[in-house]
């Protein structure tokens, strides 16, 4: 069920669950069971590359994964662009906005508070 809700919701959604069929020891435990096993995977992982820093292999997996994070943060700014509404001022908007950040060197909140206040006085409608 929690899978359902996108982005952080889903986090609280486990321990409202939880919360639900057992009270306070079932938040924790729909928590736990949430948290637990990422942050082991991260400790483990973090611990690995930090022993083997020099190693050739880790010089190598990190070359392997620039084009692999590229790729999944394109693929997910496609699904965002495709689940809008979509009008030729957002794609003119969208547009300008990924001209401006490969040619100068802005802060991208710049841009995303840009955004939200054309969206927020209907221009972006």
């Amino acid at each position: 069920m929690a899978q359902a809700i996108p982005g952080p919701n889903m986090i609280l959604m486990m321990g409202l669950i939880g919360w639900k069929v057992w009270g306070l020891v079932g938040a924790l435990a729909a928590s736990t069971a949430t948290f637990a096993p990422p942050c082991a995977i991260y400790f483990a992982a973090f611990r690995l590359m930090r022993r083997f820093q020099e190693a050739r292999w880790q010089r190598v997996l990190r070359s392997a994964l620039i084009p692999v994070t590229t790729g999944l943060i394109i693929a997910s700014g496609l699904v965002m662009a495709q689940a809008t509404g979509v009008t030729w001022t957002a794609t003119a908007v969208t547009g300008a906005a990924a001209i401006v950040m490969l040619t100068t060197r802005l802060n991208p909140l710049w841009l995303l508070a840009a955004g939200g206040a054309l969206g927020g006085l209907g221009f972006l409608v």
